[in-house]
């Protein structure tokens, strides 16, 4: 994949699109137009939020069960 902003080509693997994304954001965010800007804003946000999720996972456990003695028939 090539850059729409300059010359610069991209591999094709797993994290192309991350890569194309860091690229865009460290290298033409400023060429980006509002609405471009807007989405590539909330692109960042929603990585951030899985990121910052993933994390939480590692630190608490891998289930997303929520246990609540009160409803449970087990005493």
């Amino acid at each position: 994949m090539k850059c729409k902003y300059c010359d610069k080509t991209f591999l094709d693997d797993d994290n192309l699109v991350l890569n194309y994304f860091e690229h865009t954001k460290i290298s033409h965010y400023e060429l980006l137009d509002d609405e471009d800007k807007i989405m590539h804003d909330i692109r960042e946000k929603m990585i951030k939020s899985k990121i910052d999720y993933d994390q939480f996972k590692k630190e608490i456990g891998d289930s997303d069960l929520v246990f609540n003695s009160n409803n449970s028939d087990i005493v």
